[in-house]
């Protein structure tokens, strides 16, 4: 009798969870899942919705979650969802994707799809960068809902942007900032009516070393390494992992620690709210056959709140930045174990200084091991994460 007793209050709370996970879950959803209220909570690449041709990022990464909708579409069999049911004000997760501009110069086009959301208690933001050849963003367009009137059903979304003839790049974003849910289906990216209005302004940028002067500028420069002598002539092949061969700013004692461990370099957090982190080597180099240079690592991260990247730049003799790559489209947050990262830059006659290193912004830990330098003498891709045109624009 106890055991029948047993078995029954077992199957009681069984069915009792499971009503309430049902209560709670949308059955019709693949979810990509963690435990949203949990900021401990190890989330890995892996455990994202596969959505090729499309990148995702959060910040703070544990509060947001990405998934599948098949009951909540404006057409097709399916939608893309951000989630974050935590009450905070600041914070957002996106969706994005770049493409080659070449098929776009000197025309109007027009970004647009529907978006559905609930619960909001921040705003949907899309946004649309167009950059030139040297990486820079050059014009950009921003449209946002923020009220709860947009929680009432699918809504219609319209950016309109003439591309210029030097753009390279064209990137493109969907993002949830803050609390709510929201729902993204039909995006389209098509040729714009002649007469439609350019929703793009320009964006003007100064280089680095050359903005205004004070305290959290030049701390920003020293971090970064704007103002690090370089170390001597750049070495080309394998370097080493030993801590002496590399160099953290005194302006992170107290906010980031660097260590060895093992084989490995580690870049950590020592406070709640840095801002970030570089580790860096710094050389001297020119050549005028050498078409490109390539910054290859293997890195892994846990518990990082935004991003752990590699990055490189290239400067000329003024330390004028000629290009930089911090794996705007890549890196990630949460936690993974270790993987190939790789960092390609064109190098011509006026480059003079190469930089390269890690990235870590904001909290967590990453490691970096096998860092390796290698010379291009042909013309390469150097931004291996561009599409050549937009892609699964009905997340299908």
């Amino acid at each position: 009798m106890t055991i029948a007793i047993r078995t029954i209050g077992f199957l009681l709370i069984l069915c009792g969870t499971a009503f309430i996970y049902s209560a709670i879950h949308d059955r019709n959803v693949q979810l990509t899942h963690f435990d949203f209220l949990s900021s401990h909570q190890m989330l890995t690449v892996n455990k994202k919705p596969e959505l090729p041709g499309w990148h995702f990022n959060a910040y703070p990464y544990s509060h947001y979650r990405y998934g599948f909708s098949k009951k909540q579409v404006h057409e097709g069999n399916k939608s893309i969802f951000i989630i974050n049911k935590l009450p905070i004000d600041e914070g957002g997760g996106s969706i994005r994707q770049t493409i080659n501009a070449a098929a776009y110069n000197d025309k109007k086009i027009e970004f647009s799809g529907y978006f559905k959301a609930q619960n909001l208690t921040g705003e949907v933001l899309f946004d649309l960068d167009i950059f030139n050849e040297n990486d820079d963003v050059i014009r950009r367009a921003e449209i946002s809902f923020n009220t709860s009137e947009y929680n009432k059903g699918w809504q219609r979304f319209s950016i309109i942007a003439l591309i210029p003839d030097n753009a390279s790049v064209i990137s493109y974003s969907a993002n949830l900032l803050g609390s709510g849910q929201v729902w993204f289906d039909d995006f389209n990216f098509s040729s714009a009516p002649v007469d439609a209005k350019d929703s793009t302004v320009v964006y003007q940028t100064q280089a680095p070393n050359r903005e205004a002067e004070g305290p959290e500028r030049t701390k920003y420069l020293n971090i970064v390494g704007y103002n690090t002598e370089p170390f001597g002539q750049l070495p080309i092949g394998e370097h080493t992992s030993n801590i002496q061969q590399w160099w953290i700013s005194d302006d992170l004692k107290g906010e980031y620690a660097l260590r060895q461990d093992g084989n490995a370099l580690l870049l950590e957090s020592l406070i709640n709210e840095p801002e970030f982190g570089v580790v860096l080597k710094r050389f001297r180099f020119k050549d005028s056959d050498v078409k490109a240079i390539k910054f290859s690592a293997q890195i892994k991260h846990q518990f990082v709140k935004s991003t752990a990247s590699i990055w490189m730049r290239i400067e000329d003799k003024n330390t004028d930045v000629l290009a930089f790559d911090n794996q705007r489209f890549s890196s990630e947050g949460g936690s993974s174990d270790w993987q190939d990262v790789e960092v390609i830059l064109p190098f011509d006659e006026t480059a003079e200084i190469v930089s390269f290193g890690t990235l870590l912004i904001s909290k967590g830990k990453m490691w970096i091991r096998n860092p390796n330098i290698e010379l291009l003498y042909e013309e390469v891709d150097t931004n291996k994460h561009l599409l050549e045109k937009p892609t699964n624009l009905n997340f299908e």
